[in-house]
This record gives C-alpha cells, sequence and structure tokens, in this order.
C-alpha cells in the first residue's frame, strides 16, 4: 500500500430492510459488484423505436466503433483486450479478433470498405497506426510516431489520413499518406481532441486549444488540397473543444465543448461551413457533456454520447435534444449504419455482478453493468456498491467511471436500466418503502435520489467539501447518513463529516464531525449509526440527536490514511462487524459490551461486508483478491470462498 494514498468508501446494509418487514427477506442470492478485465458490450440500438434490439459482447473496455460500406460488418476496438473485434451484424457473430499487439482506441475506415486503420498506443510511449486488411482481417502495415495521438479520419478519395499529434517532436496535424503510411505534411496545430472532413474532401474542421498563452480555442479550417489552415473559428475560452462530426450534406460543423469552470453549461457548438461562424448551439438533456457525434444518412437527427452512459436524440433542424436512452457502461466512438436504421454504442465498462446461490455458493448468472476504474493510476479506490430493493426484485449498482446506476431484475438475472447520477457514484441506498434510491456521488460531492418509478433524479449537494462515499437510510425511511471522507491525505487532521440528510425535504440538516468516517450502517432499531473511521475507531452516532455518543478503539492501523473499509450489523443489533481495509483482518464487535470480541482472519484485503438477512454469515468482497468470502457468524470463521475472477466491491442480498 502506498503511503499517501487514500481510497474512499462504500458500504450499505440491508439489515435495516429487513427490521422493517415482517417476513425478513429470504437470502437466496447473493449479488456481487466485482471487476476487472470482463467482456465489454455494444448496445444495438433501432435509431426509429430507439429501443435496444440486441447486446454483442466483444474484448474487454470496448471503445470505437465503424461499419463496412454495406452495414454487413461492424468494426470495435477493445482498448484493454488489444484487438479488434470483427462482427457480423444481423448475428452478432464474431467473425474474427485481430490482435493489434497495442493497446487501441480510435479507428476510421476506408469509403470502400477495403481497409481499417486503427490507432494504439503502447507502455514506451509510442503511437501506432495500423492498417488492417478488412478481406484477409489481417494487419497489413504498422507506422510508429514518437507521440500521442489524437481520433483521426480517411479522406474520401483514400489517399490520406488526418491525426493529430500532442507531446512530440512534430506537434500538429499530420497528413499520412495511407499506402507507406508515411507523414506527407505537418500542419502547426494546437493540441486537438477530433476532426471531421467534409463530405466533398475539401476541408478539414480540427478543434483544439490553440497554442501559447492566454488559453484560446478554436476550430482550424484545413484545406485538404494544400494542408494549410485556411481560417480559424474562436471558440468560448471557458469551453474545451472535444469530439466533431460534419453534416451528411456539408453544410455543418458540429463542436462537443465540456467546460473548464462550473460558471458556463457543456454544449454542443454549430458551425456553417458556408460562413465558418457559429450559428447556434445544442444543449443536451440535463446540460449533460456531450461526446461523440454521429448523424443519420438523411442528416435530419444526431446521436450525441450525453455525460458517460447515456446518447440524446437530436433534432437537426431545430437543433433541440428531443429525447435520451441509456447504456450499461461509459459510450465510446458511436457508429450509424450506412441506412441509418442501427446504432451501435460500444460500452467501455467491464464490470460484472455475479448472481451467486447463498447455500452452495454456485454461479447462476453473470450480468454486464458500467465501467469501473481499476488503473492503479487513480488517486481514490471507490468503485461500486449494490443494494436490494425491500422485495429483492430489483438490485441497483453503482458505476464508479461511468457516472451511473445500472438496475437489475433479479429474476431474469438482466439490466433493466442505467440511470445517470453525479460524479463518481459509489454508495447507494434504498428508502425502506423502495420509491427512492440514494446515490453517494464522490466526485461531485452530492447525492442523486431517484424516483425509482420515473427514474427521475435530484441532485442534494453536500454543505462541506467532501468525497460522498458510503451511505445508509434508517428504517423509518426518514433520514439519510452520507460519509462525507476528504481527498487530500493530510494525516488525520482534515476537516471530514457525516452529512443527515432529511428524506422529506432533500435538505441536509446536520454535519457531523467524524475523522475520515470509512463506512457506515445504521442499527435495525434506527436509533444508532456506526461508522468506521480513523484509523480504526467505531464511532456511534445517535440519531435523535445526531451527535456522536461513543468511540470505540479498534486496532491501530498505522501511519497510512484510511482506505476503504467496510462495516455491517446483525439482525438482533448486537453484534457489528468492520474493517478498514488495510490488512486481511475482519473484526467483530459487541456494541452491548462495547468491545471488540473476535479478529477473524479473512483473504487478502477485505472491504465491503454484508450480513445475510437471517443474522448467519457475513459476506466479504475482497479488493485485490479474485473472489469473496463467507464467515460463519457462530464460529467466527471463514467457510466458503466464492472465485469470481477479478475484485469484487459490492454486495447485496435477494430471494431470487
Amino acid at each position: 500500500m502506498l503511503a499517501n494514498r487514500r481510497f474512499l468508501s462504500f458500504c450499505y446494509s440491508l439489515v435495516t430492510l429487513c427490521a422493517m418487514s415482517s417476513s425478513p427477506l429470504r437470502a437466496s442470492v447473493a449479488y456481487i459488484v466485482n471487476c476487472c478485465n470482463h467482456p465489454s458490450t455494444v448496445s444495438v440500438v433501432d435509431t426509429v423505436s430507439e429501443q435496444q434490439t440486441a447486446q454483442w459482447t466483444v474484448g474487454t473496455v470496448a471503445s470505437d466503433t465503424a461499419f463496412s460500406p454495406d452495414a454487413t460488418i461492424a468494426y470495435i476496438s477493445d482498448t484493454v483486450s488489444e484487438s479488434v473485434s470483427v462482427v457480423q451484424v444481423g448475428t452478432g457473430n464474431i467473425l474474427a479478433t485481430i490482435p493489434v499487439g497495442y493497446q487501441i482506441t480510435w479507428m476510421t475506415i476506408s469509403s470502400d470498405g477495403q481497409t481499417l486503420y486503427a490507432e494504439s498506443y503502447d507502455y514506451a510511449y509510442e503511437s501506432h497506426i495500423v492498417a488492417i486488411d478488412t478481406v484477409t482481417n489481417t494487419v497489413s502495415r504498422v507506422a510508429g510516431f514518437s507521440a500521442f495521438l489524437g481520433p483521426m479520419v480517411v479522406t474520401p478519395d483514400g489517399t490520406k489520413l488526418y491525426v493529430n499529434s500532442s507531446f512530440s517532436a512534430q506537434p500538429g496535424l499530420l497528413a499520412i499518406d495511407t499506402l507507406s503510411l508515411t507523414v506527407v505534411a505537418t500542419i502547426p496545430l494546437g493540441a486537438a481532441n477530433g476532426i471531421a472532413i467534409t463530405p466533398d474532401g475539401k476541408f478539414a474542421y480540427v478543434p483544439n486549444l490553440g497554442t501559447g498563452e492566454p488559453y484560446n480555442p478554436s476550430v482550424a479550417v484545413v484545406d485538404i488540397a494544400t494542408d494549410t489552415v485556411t481560417t480559424a473559428i474562436s471558440l468560448h475560452t471557458n469551453l474545451n473543444p472535444g469530439l466533431t462530426q460534419v453534416s451528411p450534406d456539408g453544410s455543418m460543423v458540429w463542436v462537443s465543448e465540456f467546460p473548464l469552470y462550473s460558471d458556463v453549461k457543456p454544449v454542443v457548438v454549430v458551425i456553417s461551413t458556408a460562413t465558418n461562424q457559429i450559428v447556434g448551439q445544442v444543449t443536451l438533456l440535463g446540460e449533460a457533456v456531450p461526446g461523440s457525434i454521429v448523424f443519420g444518412p438523411d442528416g435530419k437527427h444526431a446521436w450525441v454520447a450525453a455525460g458517460g452512459a447515456a446518447v440524446d436524440v437530436v433534432d437537426v433542424a431545430r437543433l433541440k435534444a428531443i429525447s435520451q436512452f441509456t447504456t450499461p457502461g461509459s459510450v465510446g466512438g458511436l457508429a450509424v449504419s450506412p441506412n441509418g436504421k442501427i446504432l451501435l454504442v460500444p460500452n467501455s465498462g467491464d464490470s460484472q455482478v455475479a448472481a451467486i446461490g447463498v447455500s452452495h455458493g454456485a454461479l447462476r448468472a453473470s450480468v454486464p453493468v458500467g465501467a469501473m476504474d481499476w488503473s492503479n493510476s487513480q488517486l481514490f479506490g471507490e468503485y461500486g456498491g449494490a443494494a436490494a430493493s425491500p422485495d429483492g426484485s430489483l438490485v441497483y449498482v453503482t458505476n464508479e467511471a461511468s457516472s451511473n446506476i445500472s438496475i437489475i431484475d433479479t429474476a431474469s438475472k438482466t439490466l433493466v436500466k442505467s440511470v445517470n447520477t453525479g460524479g463518481s457514484p459509489v454508495g447507494v441506498a434504498v428508502s425502506p418503502d423502495g420509491l427512492k434510491a440514494y446515490v453517494a456521488n464522490s466526485t461531485s460531492n452530492s447525492v442523486t435520489v431517484i424516483d425509482t418509478g420515473t427514474f427521475a433524479t435530484t441532485e442534494i449537494p453536500m454543505p462541506k467539501y467532501s468525497y460522498p462515499s458510503s451511505i445508509a437510510i434508517t428504517p423509518d425511511g426518514t433520514h439519510v447518513y452520507v460519509a462525507g471522507n476528504n481527498p487530500q491525505p493530510d494525516f488525520r487532521t482534515a476537516a471530514c463529516f457525516v452529512f443527515v440528510i432529511d428524506t422529506s425535504s432533500n435538505q441536509v440538516v446536520a454535519s457531523i464531525r467524524v475523522p475520515y468516517p470509512m463506512a457506515l450502517t445504521a442499527s435495525p432499531d434506527g436509533t444508532k449509526v456506526y461508522v468506521v473511521a480513523n484509523l480504526t475507531y467505531l464511532y456511534t452516532i445517535s440519531t435523535a440527536t445526531n451527535t456522536v455518543i461513543n468511540k470505540l478503539f479498534v486496532t491501530d492501523a498505522g501511519p497510512e490514511q484510511p482506505v476503504t473499509g467496510g462495516i455491517a450489523v446483525t439482525p438482533d443489533g448486537r453484534h457489528v462487524f468492520l474493517d478498514d481495509g488495510l490488512d486481511n483482518k475482519v473484526f467483530e464487535v459487541d456494541v452491548t459490551q462495547n468491545k471488540v470480541v473476535a479478529t477473524i482472519r479473512a483473504g487478502s484485503t477485505p472491504g465491503i461486508l454484508a450480513v445475510t438477512p437471517d443474522g448467519s454469515e457475513v459476506w466479504v468482497g475482497d479488493y485485490y483478491a479474485t473472489s469473496a468470502l463467507v464467515i460463519d457468524i457462530a464460529t467466527g470463521t471463514v467457510t466458503k470462498t466464492i472465485p469470481l475472477g477479478s475484485q469484487s466491491y459490492g454486495i447485496a442480498f435477494a430471494a431470487q
């Protein structure tokens, strides 16, 4: 464990739900959120009905998509799998998996469909352009560049590729001969995140960050014949230009822009190619951040990736977003079929929910959900949480990297809905009546309230700077408690809080000082909230006064910052199980005696904890192992190891 690295927490206890019911939920199936390196999916969406008609399973972290000219074949770049999946559109069958040998991202296909160009970036800080023969599905040519390459596009006549080069000896827009994959011209430009070419092949539009100070983003208009910039269209200085697309008739250029500061809103800027002037803009539903853009071939509608795991349908004539549909994971590069009937939505998520039989530990189903950022380079280690509806018919799963929540039907073991939340959601709790779900959003310092009937959302900002992660609701449903940790590693001196939300008003009514709250849960009788905090203590909060009434020392975990912890309470309210995520121990506290009564060795790094509704077992997620564990409460021993193949982060129980 690296010093000064903080991993935040999430936790949700189903015990409170059981206490509200005269017939406790029967725990037949455990739903365990786990990642990483699962196959990703591609949603196949009917553009008329806006309904998903199929879901393809491809490689890990699907990134970009492209159609063959006759729309019979689709190509999917699989970033972590370092390959291209070749899919038969009609059946979804994988016809070939083309190894690229490098971490692959962007793609573009020649107008005759004979060559697919893929872009990759290896661990030696070198980018590559790979030409793939689509007849043989083999790599025909490879060229390396000591640079970071952005999105690329091929000219309609197939003779040149254009791609932006950043952090290199030759920064700017590279014009590359497609036969030799050699640079034939370098057009000086600032770093660019997008590029598009007019249908007649005369001009390329390149949104870029500009050069020098002050910040001066613009869209460069490049004459393809001369490889020179003919004009620069200035953009808003408080917005970052991103991906771009030209309308099928060549009359408009759309540019996704996302805000640098909170005082401006993300938009899609619309530019007239006749005048090279900004003539309008599109605001996505919910003011979502726009990403990839594609137009239908008739130019009447456009589809824009919206804020992570959603896609907005835009009426082009009115420049208005008219509807939205959601997908399981973060949306990559969209593609629409040449006939305009099919939209491909790659879901870059690589996490799943394993449905495990409680009695025998056997896998019943694996449900692909959203993305979890499993990179070791991230500062925070929050990933996902899980909670079941009171009747056990639905399981709610947070997807940290997708900024959304997945809703799983437990009868069919399928994903029924994805709902956008605030930034980096971690913990989730469901109200005792099942009408609301509450989601703690770590990077947006907020809680999202989801109406489980309509999926409408309301966001509640926390009054003090924090990283909300763990969340719990009292058995009567009147208050939600949120652990607001602090992201700065300052060795126990930061101001951290447990926030209290009144569910009748959706207002924060109390902020309770608790040092580094890692995980929390409510007692079955609703009189107390228990908090794992401060390396490592068990704090007890009175829900009547919202004050700390007890602090129990559990273990000295050393000088490192707190990592993600777990907590759960037995249905009778007498015992609390907790861990601090720093070692291989789970602690049992008898809260009637106010003392630690057992220390149980469990896995390598136990994290999330959940007690079965009958109070007989504690299920343990393990952050750095590929399995979950089951502890028999009566004996205090590990009785089962559940193989998952990847790390586990959230556990919820349901009857089916």
